[in-house]
């Protein structure tokens, strides 16, 4: 078997190798490949394109393709766009771009690729999406490449376009060799396109190292030399993970998403496929080892310090769930993953796989113990393992609360309610029950595993909590303060800037600086420009004071200031809720000071999204906070859904110490900043709502994990499609709803989304409805000839919380409540193409679409709109609330649909198991019942009183059972006769064996009293006299024995400790052995007549005396062991044993080895341990001994 091991890991080796080399001949990253595959993706898409440039004639149907937002067709004549494919494309100034004559060019915030077509009097013109140029990003707005060059999110900032040419840049032309632009990889760039053959061969060998090293473990006899291999192979695991991270190797594996580094390096583990792969390792060799681990339990050293090893099996238990809890920990605390996977809500695939590997990294915790369980009970018995598991884990939690470890009195409780349960499982409780102690073991460790991860969650969210706190205190926008730092970098270096200043010419500088120096998109910001000579004042409305100009800026700088890097911008903070910057700059006899306040986020969503740079940088924490700020007691500023007391008093919490309490549904943390201060921030306590429905998450993985093998598979020669018919039913069961609860899961999510659009398209036309009656009053709606129009559009817009725009009957803006959106270039001044045809050529009265900015996507309703003067144009909304609200509804329904289907799985699996005990029970039944059935034994009937299949075979068996009763009344009879015919013919045969001696010596009597004289006769008298009395002893032995084996005596059943009856016996021949060894295990009692067992065990020894050939030192050694709920009694003598031809005969009545004796003994033994539901038998080897082995039930305390 070790020859196979060798062979599967030369074979494993050679798979690497040949896999490692196909992949670097074939896979391996360079520049001038990636430049030839995105050349040979752009031309694919100019060959598409052009072919379908070459179908269009004096018109295109807009319906005729399905156009592809990376492809965007327009058309032009004589200077007129009058045909597009995508609104995105719409700019004041395409028609100037596109007839410019370039390949390549910048339209709006995206670079396209321009090919062209004329038929006629008409160009038209394909546009091929390269990448997009924003001025910034943020959640919604990101600068991706057109799909068709596949180029993935990670590696968007690897790869820069320039039309010039650049350092390492290289050149990309279109299909006809004209060049275009250039592209520049970074360094960090790699190919996503990871090879899944590839991936699947070096998975095989991963799985291939656990198959040889459970080969190789299964086929060592040597316990020793078992742990040797096993420190071996964690070594070698070990330095291949090392290996694998340090140089990210194999490159097909660490192209995975899951493998992008999120920890520290100088952390063991750094992403979230390294965490599934360790924990996957640490599994494998724990069930591997744990499964084939051989230890030599009779073994001196280990029974002396059998305590000591137990203990020291409970601390390594204990440090690893010290580990377990502290990779919890660093997994929750480093990377941006949910483990609220019953929420839905931010679980995505990381979430999923790291709360499969923190379950599997659970699991070991019971595989070891389960193990170690497994162990303590060839050495000790049920009471001792309990007291030092109790001992251990009350010392565990002395030295985890001393020590602040990561565990706790409930992680060494739960170590120490696993092992009792398994205690029990192993040493008291019969087999086929065992399985439900499992189950519940494995749902005892979901409900722990949940209960941890949620405990390092909230941990991390308190961190995250008192983050934002510093933040809000500072009273300062860290990303705002970047942008700040360029401001500074750019008011510096602006010569112009400074020369404006220097002549006095303060209006052409302000107008310098609000047009181009200062760039505020994307910030929520007002700027307020102040230029101060000498002599200078300001008055301050607030207070009514007249201050000095620079002095009243230097006042507040020096006050409460706080410089940002080197810059001339200072943080101002006040702690009056408002974020303040104030920047100051000396150019000759004038001081710039530029003020910026934060002005109130707009609460909108959808275009206020957009427009906000929020969360451009760092990472999204998924926690929605409330926050108050309060000063001397009264309520200063809040933001957020909570609504907050004016007085801080209202809280019932004393200000001057920090406080998390619960209050009105949310979580509050109480602040004290200074005397005067106090910072309130709070959290809804929904954030955890359903944590525990995770328990069933856990518990539905725990049970596909462990169908593995883990329990369930003692024998892991596992037979899929053989199993019992209760196995059978269960499976189906669970099967069957499995598959309805799917179907019906999906079904319910389809129509309920259905019905949730159909919601919010009404709404939408509701809402442009109310639009429309308002707008159709008005004179005129074309911002162009009445400017007043916006205004009136932004009012509606924030009475409402939606957008509006209006465009012309041929396509084009002419209004809108949010400009920026379209001076940005996050939206294209162009109306939906189809919207226009549905509207002005088919006339319908409404129209909704699906829109998209950027990554935000919408409904957008149209509907005509017809002034009272009679003009017409088209009206437009961008219903963002229903994507939000929809989202929302089905995220809800889905959490409710899933978790409702997760219960009734487990229900399921539950009580699958009770419908297929009800069904097969008297199957079972009548199973037993067969097995008991005998000839010449009381064969009880079946009470079964349901006229179903199986009441049929039970009235089947019933008359089976009177048949053979009946059967058996005559067999009995004839077999009585027999056996009275067998042993009438023993009996004369055993007697007659005596008296024909007896007949021949009174003959030779007869003769001797002819012929000899009296002296002579009566000395031969006394001799044969003596011999009759000897005959007739004989004749006596043997009808006594007779008697006793025709009827036993009826037996008096007791209690008592078997220990005791062995050494009794075995002290009989103790003097007549030269050894006798006797170990018998204490404490082991069973019900049994003492007198029959001691008759028993003094036979067996005899005939082990008897059968010790002359010249040979005896030896008889005597063993007592409990083993799987039942006691043997082991006698074994090293004689000369018996033949094999003997084997079958030795329990017969009159069968004897002996020259002497009439051959019972032993068929009274055997009867004597059948009639106690016991067994006896034995091994033999000829010429070295004969054991004798006899198995009884144990009676439990």
């Amino acid at each position: 078997m070790k020859r196979k091991a060798f062979i599967v890991l030369f074979g494993a080796v050679l798979l690497l190798m040949a896999t490692a080399l196909t992949e670097y001949l074939f896979y391996r990253q360079d520049e001038n490949t990636w430049v030839e595959r995105f050349e040979s993706r752009l031309h694919e898409q100019e060959r598409k394109a052009d072919h379908l440039l070459a179908t269009f004639r004096d018109s295109v149907d807009i319906d005729s393709e399905e156009w592809e937002e990376d492809l965007i067709f327009v058309g032009i004549r004589e200077g007129r766009v009058f045909f597009w494919t995508n609104e995105i494309i719409g700019d004041r100034h395409l028609s100037e771009l596109l007839t410019s004559g370039r390949n390549f060019t910048k339209i709006g915030n995206t670079y396209y690729e321009i090919r062209r077509k004329r038929y006629k009097d008409i160009d038209y013109y394909a546009l091929l999406r390269i990448k997009d140029d924003y001025p910034y990003t943020g959640k919604y707005i990101k600068n991706n490449f057109g799909k068709f060059l596949n180029i993935s999110e990670e590696n968007i900032g690897q790869v820069e376009i320039s039309t010039v040419t650049v350092e390492q840049g290289h050149l990309i032309t279109d299909k006809d060799g004209m060049g275009l632009f250039f592209i520049v990889y970074g360094d960090h760039y790699k190919e996503r396109a990871s090879n899944y053959l590839l991936l699947s061969f070096y998975l095989l060998f991963f799985l291939s190292l656990f198959y040889v090293y459970d080969l190789v473990l299964k086929h060592t006899d040597c316990w020793k030399r078992q742990l040797l291999y096993f420190a071996g192979f964690i070594l070698f695991l070990a330095g291949l993970r090392y290996f694998m991270q340090a140089f990210r190797l194999p490159p097909t594996i660490y192209r995975l998403p899951i493998f992008d580094e999120t920890f520290s390096k100088k952390i063991f583990i750094t992403s979230i496929g390294d965490l599934l792969l360790t924990t996957f390792c640490i599994f494998q060799v724990c069930y591997i080892t744990l499964s084939n681990i051989r230890i030599n339990y009779q073994d001196e050293k280990l029974l002396h310090y059998r305590y000591l090893f137990t203990g020291g099996i409970i601390f390594l238990i204990f440090l690893y769930v010290d580990f377990f809890n502290f990779s919890i920990d660093l997994v929750v605390e480093n990377m941006d993953i949910h483990l609220n996977i019953a929420q839905l809500v931010h679980v995505g695939l990381s979430s999923i796989l790291s709360f499969v590997a923190i379950i599997m990294g659970g699991l070991v915790i019971v595989i070891t113990i389960y193990g170690a369980v497994s162990v303590f009970w060839h050495m000790m018995s049920f009471i001792t393992v309990i007291k030092v598991v109790t001992y251990m884990c009350v010392l565990l939690s002395l030295v985890s609360y001393m020590f602040s470890l990561y565990t706790n009195f409930w992680d060494c409780f739960f170590i120490w309610i696993v092992t009792v349960l398994l205690a029990v499982n192993r040493y008291l409780l019969k087999r086929d029950i065992q399985r439900s102690i499992y189950i519940l073991v494995i749902f005892l460790l979901s409900i722990y595993v949940v209960m941890v991860t949620k405990k390092y969650e909230s941990y991390k969210e308190q961190r995250q909590r008192m983050n934002y706190a510093t933040e809000l205190i500072e009273e300062r926008d860290y990303n705002f303060e970047k942008r700040l730092v360029e401001i500074d970098r750019v008011i510096r270096g602006s010569e112009e800037l400074k020369g404006w200043i220097e002549v006095g010419e303060e209006q052409e500088a302000e107008a310098l600086l609000s047009g181009e120096l200062l760039d505020l998109r994307g910030y929520n910001y007002s700027c307020e420009i102040t230029f101060c000579r000498a002599g200078d004042s300001l008055w301050l409305t607030d207070t009514r004071e007249q201050w000095g100009c620079r002095e009243y800026f230097e006042w507040i700088i020096r006050k409460n200031g706080h410089r940002i890097d080197d810059s001339g911008f200072y943080s101002i903070g006040v702690f009056d809720g408002y974020v303040t910057y104030i920047g100051r700059y000396r150019f000759g006899e004038v001081n710039l000071y530029l003020r910026f306040d934060a002005v109130k986020d707009d609460e909108g969503i959808g275009y206020p999204q957009i427009l906000s740079r929020k969360s451009a940088d760092g990472k999204e924490d998924g926690y929605f906070y409330s926050y108050a700020k309060y000063s001397y007691g009264e309520l200063v500023s809040s933001s957020g859904n909570f609504v907050y007391y004016k007085k801080l008093s209202a809280f019932g919490k004393d200000a001057r110490n920090f406080d998390l309490f619960n209050k009105d549904k949310y979580s509050h943390m109480l602040i004290p900043v200074d005397n005067n201060s106090t910072l309130v921030i709070s959290l809804h306590e929904n954030t955890f709502a359903l944590y525990y429905m995770n328990v069933l998450y856990a518990f539905f993985v725990c049970i596909l994990i462990s169908s593995y093998g883990l329990f369930f598979n003692v024998n892991r020669n596992i037979n899929f499609r053989r199993g019992t018919l209760r196995a059978r039913i269960k499976n189906s069961i669970i099967s069957l709803i499995f598959i309805l609860f799917v179907i019906l899961t999906a079904l319910s999510i389809y129509m309920n989304t259905v019905s949730f659009k159909g919601r919010h398209n009404a709404k939408a036309i509701e809402l442009l409805k109310y639009v429309n009656k308002e707008l159709e009053r008005l004179p005129c709606v074309d911002a162009r000839k009445c400017p007043e129009v916006t205004g009136r559009l932004s009012d509606m817009s924030e009475l409402l919380l939606i957008d509006i725009n209006i465009y012309s009957r041929q396509g084009k803006l002419i209004a809108t409540s949010r400009p920026e959106i379209f001076e940005y270039g996050f939206e294209g001044t162009l109306v939906d193409p189809e919207a226009l045809k549905q509207i002005e050529k088919l006339g319908v009265t409404s129209y909704i679409a699906n829109g998209k900015v950027g990554e935000l996507t919408y409904m957008s309703a149209y509907m005509p709109l017809v002034l009272d003067n009679g003009k017409s144009y088209i009206l437009n909304i961008p219903y963002f609330a229903q994507n939000d609200e929809l989202n929302l509804d089905i995220i809800i329904m889905v959490v409710i649909t899933v978790n409702i289907a997760i219960v009734m799985m487990v229900l399921a699996f539950i009580l699958s198991g009770l419908v297929a005990e009800r069904v097969t029970r008297p199957l079972q039944m009548l199973n037993d019942k067969l097995k008991k059935m005998h000839v010449g034994g009381k064969n009880e009937k079946i009470v079964y009183n349901h006229a179903d299949e199986v009441g049929r075979l039970v009235e089947e068996y019933n008359n089976m059972v009177d048949k053979l009763d009946e059967s058996i009344v005559q067999l009995a009879k004839s077999e009585r006769e027999s056996a009275w015919r067998e042993m009438a013919r023993q009996i004369a045969h055993e007697i007659k064996n005596p008296l024909t001696p007896m007949k021949l010596n009174i003959q030779f009597m007869l003769r001797s009293l002819q012929m000899e004289d009296t002296e002579k006769f009566k000395e031969r008298f006394r001799a044969v006299s003596g011999m009759l009395i000897e005959q007739i002893d004989n004749m006596a032995a043997i009808a006594s024995a007779f008697s006793d084996f025709a009827k036993m005596s009826e037996a008096h059943n007791e209690t008592f400790e078997v220990d005791e009856l062995v050494r009794n016996c075995s002290l009989l021949f103790k003097n007549n052995t030269e050894e006798l060894e006797c170990d018998v295990e204490e404490g082991i009692r069973i019900l049994a007549d003492r007198e029959q067992m001691r008759r028993v065990l003094i036979n067996l020894l005899k005939n082990a005396e008897q059968s010790i050939p002359e010249g040979r030192q005896g030896v008889i050694r005597i063993t007592v062991r409990k083993k799987e709920g039942k006691v043997e009694i082991r006698i074994r003598d090293n004689g000369q044993g018996i033949p094999e031809n003997l084997r079958e005969k030795i329990f017969q009545p009159n069968f004897t080895t002996k020259s002497s004796g009439m051959g019972l003994g032993l068929a009274i033994c055997k009867r004597i341990i059948e009639s106690m539901g016991g067994e006896i038998g034995f091994v033999s080897e000829v010429g070295v001994g004969t054991e004798f082995f006899i198995i009884l039930d144990i009676v439990r305390a």
